[in-house]
């Protein structure tokens, strides 16, 4: 196992964590400690250490780690012993009270074997807890019991569901990705679809057959023999509460975070602000109060062409006139040589090399219709068309292990148009792809922690918010995957994104920005959101609704006011502290005050101008729009896409991927 291995040759796997709660109690209150979610390598782990000097690596070495491993024989002394799981091992978890009245949960791993009950302080830790499982598990819940769903048939019936593509593996760096069928128009119906799939077809639990065994979990037991896993589990036949399953719900109560109001938008940098961050030779200084000013404010439109390839690292910042002449000048030569190898394969060649040619056909369908609705992309003979076709091509012969996915045509397509420069615009979007690469690999291993980071966003921010959603199924947040993929770039108009992703670029927060611009749009939306009761089919259309017509000033300002209000409350859970915020962990909280951008509220300033008619799809109850400078078209130069091309690249815990990861390793 590469966890093993990674040990094996002195080095210790990379250790997060995920979920910290204190004052956890095991086996009816025995003993108290703290229970961790930890992430070490690929795999998680749930552990317990109880309230007292301890250190797992001098009681246990790390091939002794099983489905349960601790140091002691009996079961007395089970409760103050460190307890450790795999999170693989886990078939089930039933929320319940105590005979105290105390939250708890009771964790049934395989072979029906049940782990001693955990009590916790609140039930608010309860639904924490569970959520931070979620990064690694598939969930069917049915009242107060969460049923791991391990079922490859029903697996394979949500990947037909979705004709989801085959999962092609790369060569040297083992960077996996999707051929995507289409990863942006239709993913938010697809989710659906696998929504309603859960409902109806897996309602029942899935047969012992098909649940993984202790011999399928990634680390072996070790010296922890079957006999002693017996001795380590307890029946809840103490618990003296014990509702009907129809009638029992475990919700958090706390009070949603206060609002505060929203951070004001500066004015753009003008280019009399520009050239006075110039020396005589053109080198640029005081970087990071630009850098600042972008991202309070963004960049007039017309200096665009002069400061992005500085933000998308073609030149570096201090570099000389001369000198960015002189780089650009490779950097074009060296295109040319890499479009030329794709150029000249032949056709015998390309009948015996299917990767290429299943690319090459990827990136051709993707071209003819992506923003076919600007002025610069319409007309069935483009040139601008055929410019985006060999830009792809050439990225595929420029990053081999990654190639071309569904979605990339998204964040190519503003930087040509605007830099109307074949070259120059490769290395443009070489760069933005180096900021984003991870979101197209296989695994989704980025999304989806974006995913999970926005349900915890949402979930400490607004637990009314959090429960509407979690009540019909749609806390995994799959609805925001299109935002999250490609950096919200079919939600807002031509001019907004390429302000809003500048202000992206030049965040001076350390975290990911683009969670509170997710979580900003979302708490805007709520109140439509839980008056109208609405259930994950009906989060896809709103949701696919909002293209277009979000106000992103106002969500900028929001968004910056959540990030600097969060960050200031002194009870930031772990995830959120750590994770999240990325706030050090050895400082008072008291000394971790916000930096960078001054927080001051105040009313939003106007988005700076743009010369583009600004133009967008919507999707209004079925029927597809075309919106040109606030007018209605017909559309009729775009290319519709059929109903029935589903998409792939879905986070990990939802099953499809899940399969994927299965048909991975049988590779």
């Amino acid at each position: 196992m590469e966890i093993q291995e990674e040990y094996d040759k002195g080095k210790q796997p990379i250790t997060k964590t995920l979920f910290e709660e204190y004052d956890v109690d095991i086996l009816d209150q025995k003993r108290s400690g703290t229970l961790l979610v930890v992430q070490r390598g690929e795999y998680g782990f749930i552990e317990w250490n109880p309230f007292e000097n301890y250190d797992v690596n001098t009681h246990m070495s790390f091939d002794e780690w099983g489905v349960i491993a601790h140091d002691s024989n009996t079961i007395d002394n089970v409760a103050i012993s460190p307890i450790q799981l795999a999170i693989s091992a886990i078939d089930e978890i039933k929320q319940d009270v105590g005979s105290n009245g105390r939250p708890c949960v009771i964790i049934t791993i395989t072979e029906k074997k049940q782990l001693p009950i955990i009590y916790f302080p609140k039930s608010e830790s309860v639904a924490r807890f569970i959520q931070s499982l979620k990064r690694y598990l598939c969930f069917i819940r049915r009242n107060n019991v969460y049923a791991v769903d391990h079922s490859k048939a029903a697996l394979r019936n949500v990947m037909k569901e979705f004709d989801l593509g085959t999962p092609t593996s790369q060569s040297s760096r083992q960077k996996k990705v999707y051929d995507f069928q289409d990863v942006y128009d239709v993913t938010l119906s697809g989710l659906s679809k696998v929504t309603n799939f859960l409902k109806g077809g897996l309602s029942s639990r899935p047969q012992s057959s098909s649940r993984p065994t202790a011999s399928d979990l990634p680390l072996s037991m070790g010296k922890q023999t079957q006999a002693s896993l017996d001795r380590a589990f307890t029946h809840p036949e103490h618990l003296s509460h014990r509702p009907a399953e129809s009638d029992f719900e475990l919700y958090d109560v706390r009070k949603p975070l206060a609002r505060s109001a929203p951070v004001s938008r500066d004015n753009p940098v003008t280019r009399t602000e520009w050239e006075s961050h110039l020396d005589l030779d053109g080198r640029i200084h005081r970087v990071k109060e630009l850098q600042d000013r972008i991202f309070g404010g963004g960049i007039e439109p017309e200096l665009r062409r002069d400061i992005w390839p500085f933000l998308l690292n073609v030149f570096s910042w201090d570099t000389t006139v001369a000198e960015r002449s002189q780089v650009m000048t490779e950097k074009a030569e060296a295109y040319k040589t890499m479009k030329s190898q794709w150029k000249s394969i032949l056709p015998c060649q390309i009948t015996r090399y299917s990767l290429f040619k299943d690319r090459a056909a990827l990136v051709e369908k993707d071209c003819l219709r992506t923003d076919r609705v600007l002025n610069f992309y319409k007309g069935d003979e483009n040139d601008n068309i055929k410019v985006l076709y060999d830009i792809l091509m050439t990225y595929c012969q420029y990053n081999f292990d990654l190639g071309y996915v569904q979605g990339m045509s998204d964040l190519l397509s503003p930087l040509h148009m605007l830099f109307e420069d074949e070259e120059l615009s490769f290395w443009l979007f070489a760069g933005y792809m180096d900021m984003v690469e991870q979101h197209f690999f296989m695994d989704q291993q980025k999304t989806q922690e974006k995913l999970s980071d926005v349900s915890s966003l949402i979930y400490y921010c607004d637990s009314e918010l959090y429960n509407h959603l979690e009540k019909e199924d749609s806390a995994n947040f799959f609805f925001c995957f299109r935002w999250l993929l490609i950096n919200f770039k079919r939600e807002f108009k031509t001019n907004d994104i390429l302000y809003l992703w500048e202000v992206l670029w030049t965040c001076p927060y350390n975290t990911d920005y683009s969670l509170f611009i997710a979580v900003a749009i979302l708490l805007q939306e709520r109140d439509a959101i839980i008056k109208n009761n609405m259930n994950f089919s009906d989060l896809i259309k709103y949701i696919n609704n909002l293209s277009g017509r979000l106000d992103l000033n106002s969500i900028l300002g929001q968004a910056e006011s959540l990030y600097h209000n969060i960050r200031s409350q002194p009870d930031l859970p772990f995830n959120l502290r750590t994770n999240i915020l990325r706030m050090p962990t050895d400082s008072p909280m008291s000394s971790l005050g916000s930096y960078g951008r001054p927080h001051v509220p105040g009313p939003c300033a106007p988005a700076p101008p743009f010369t583009e008619a600004d133009s967008f799809n919507v999707q209004i109850q079925g029927e597809e729009k075309t919106i040109v400078d606030g007018e209605e078209s017909d559309g009729s130069s775009v290319e519709q896409i059929p109903e029935d091309e589903e998409v792939d690249g879905l986070p990990p815990q939802d099953p499809a991927s899940m399969l994927a990861q299965n048909i991975r390793n049988q590779l």
